[in-house]
């Protein structure tokens, strides 16, 4: 029976404007043990502040955890 699996344990998170859907940044090569800290409200904010420094800040943003899942037989 086919399964889906992973490559790799790594995981990336996105953070994207929501009125655009335009990627303001992204930050690879998370584990399931280290993405707690980017889900916070103030790494967040901080990590959204200093890569916009200067420019118009969304009103919302999405952030996306992504993971690859392969069907293999």
């Amino acid at each position: 029976m086919a399964k889906y699996t992973k490559e790799t344990a790594r995981i990336d998170v996105k953070f994207i404007d929501a009125a655009t859907e335009e990627t303001i940044l992204e930050v690879p090569d998370r584990n399931w043990m280290n993405i707690g800290e980017i889900l916070t409200a103030h790494y967040g904010d901080q990590i959204i502040q200093a890569k916009l420094k200067g420019k118009k800040l969304p009103k919302k943003v999405l952030v996306l955890v992504l993971s690859e899942l392969i069907l293999s037989d």
